[in-house]
């Protein structure tokens, strides 16, 4: 029987390969004006309005405690679905979605949990010479990020 293929969405983040599984992404977005928010998290960069809705957008380097870089030529902001909320994800570009088998996606390596979180990592694919790091998502917004945005959504 084969396994079922997945696809994942690639992009870069301070230099490194990361993935997510494009059942949650909406659409990529050039960079645009974000609106920064009082008293939110650090790592909420502010919102954005698409097509008359208001995004709350994250910054994931500000999430993994990653240095900022104020060179981010490439910026995109991919546009998720995550339980109920509709979140950007600030990274530094947007590369390509690839098919994979999930018999191609190996459990997380400690040294890509050590960088990102053992919690935040789903999984390891080898693409050729290339190491990507897959993301859940669902574990990056936690009920107390997704609570916040919700008090933040009133």
């Amino acid at each position: 029987m084969k396994k079922e293929e997945k696809q994942i969405l690639i992009f870069g983040l301070s230099g490194e390969d990361l993935g997510l599984d494009i059942s949650c992404v909406r659409e990529v977005l050039k960079p645009q004006r974000i609106h920064p928010l009082q008293n939110a998290p650090d790592f909420i960069e502010g919102v954005i309005s698409l097509r008359g809705h208001i995004i709350v957008a994250l910054d994931l380097r500000k999430k993994f405690n990653i240095e900022s870089s104020a060179d981010r030529p490439q910026m995109r902001i991919i546009i998720c679905t995550v339980k109920s909320f509709i979140v950007g994800l600030v990274v530094d570009s947007v590369s390509e979605v690839v098919s994979l088998s999930e018999d191609n996606i190996m459990l997380s390596p400690q040294t890509a949990s050590l960088r990102f979180g053992d919690n935040y990592v789903a999984g390891i694919v080898r693409l050729g010479e290339r190491v990507i790091t897959l993301l859940d998502l669902e574990k990056i917004l936690t009920a107390e990020t997704l609570e916040k945005l919700s008090e933040m959504r009133k």
